[in-house]
């Protein structure tokens, strides 16, 4: 079972958190993909700010559904902070493409305006009997 765990300890991620233009101060939040064994499958790098959410880094595997786990997880925190937008930074052409298909974001666009529109498509996909 996928497991999503915020993380306090940046340690191991010290190389990427460097390698990304980020602006200063930026009070940096980072959750982990676990499987059952408790090994980190993927990992998602972000910050809370006033009326936003920014990802700012997405190592997903490449698995589809590390992806949408660790993306939703993180827009569903920022929805209970009252936050509806979701900006995307996104560096790898790879990710981003996969964000898109998933819905996250339209076209090349990085903004998305309605988290909840995301949220409620999600609930309507787990009533759909072909996904079961």
């Amino acid at each position: 079972m996928l497991r999503i765990l915020e993380q306090k300890n940046f340690t191991a991620y010290q190389n990427q958190i460097q390698n990304l233009n980020l602006p200063e101060p930026a009070e940096l939040h980072l959750s982990e993909a676990l499987d059952d064994e408790n090994a980190v499958k993927g990992w998602i790098l972000y910050a809370y700010q006033p009326e936003r959410i920014v990802i700012y880094s997405l190592d997903d595997g490449n698995d589809w559904n590390y992806c949408d786990g660790l993306v939703r997880s993180v827009l569903f925190k920022a929805q209970l902070r009252g936050i509806e937008k979701a900006v995307f930074e996104i560096a790898d052409q790879t990710v981003f493409a996969r964000l898109k298909t998933l819905g996250f974001v339209k076209n090349d666009n990085k903004i998305l305006e309605n988290i909840s529109e995301v949220m409620e498509n999600c609930k309507k996909c787990k009533e759909n009997p072909a996904n079961t």
